[in-house]
């Protein structure tokens, strides 16, 4: 239900944003954008405090952020993006451009993978519920900057995230437990970072974060 309600969001968002376009203010979806900020960051506290082997969470986050930096995956995400977009020649004012730019602030994030993750093992789509509100709202101006081609950038979250869900839908029957609550843990720090992005506070890597959802698991397997 968490890929559905965020394609959902991201259609209506983009909607009212064409219908609106050029007339919808800054301002508004900036303090919007703040409000989902701060209630990310109440879910990353809420799914951290789930966690009852705190030295485990510890060295699995610190572990995971040292082999992420090392591999750099935000750094590698964020030059997909700039390949993608020379790949495909997005222009100013054409509806790919739209569309590229959505998928991939929709998609390439920490977000959508913990989100799913939690949706799937867990049946927990809070965070992507939260996703979705803010897909939605930034989806107005958005698409009431670059058009139409936002709207398009729901299918790619359909696949994307749907097909990560479906995934850890089939991995759930090796998960007990006390691996959900650890895993949940380590996912809920992340989310904070995430909120603290949003809020603009300071920049967290969060994409180098995410071998850490590996790591918890293999420890909690090694030591529970």
């Amino acid at each position: 239900m968490g890929t559905i309600v965020n394609v959902i969001t991201i259609l209506i968002g983009g909607t009212i944003g064409l219908l609106m376009r050029n007339r919808f203010p800054e301002r508004i979806a900036q303090t919007a954008l703040q409000v989902m900020g701060l209630f990310t960051f109440l879910i990353g506290v809420g799914m951290g405090l789930k966690g009852n082997q705190q030295i485990l969470v510890l060295i699995s986050l610190a572990l995971g952020a040292m082999l992420g930096e090392w591999i750099d995956i935000e750094g590698r995400l964020e030059r997909f993006g700039v390949w993608l977009e020379q790949k495909l020649n997005v222009t100013e004012g054409s509806p790919s451009k739209g569309f590229i730019y959505a998928s991939l602030v929709y998609c390439v994030g920490s977000m959508a993978i913990v989100g799913s993750i939690a949706d799937g093992v867990k049946g927990d789509a809070s965070i992507l519920f939260t996703k979705s509100m803010m897909d939605g709202i930034i989806s107005i101006p958005f698409a009431a900057g670059m058009g139409w081609g936002v709207l398009g950038s729901a299918l790619p979250i359909l696949i994307y995230q749907g097909g990560l869900t479906l995934l850890a839908v089939q991995l759930q029957p090796f998960f007990n437990d006390l691996i959900i609550n650890e895993l949940t843990a380590v996912g809920g720090v992340i989310v904070m970072g995430i909120g603290i992005n949003i809020l603009g506070i300071h920049k967290i890597k969060v994409g180098n974060f995410l071998p850490s959802l590996l790591i918890i698991v293999i420890l909690m397997c090694l030591f529970s």
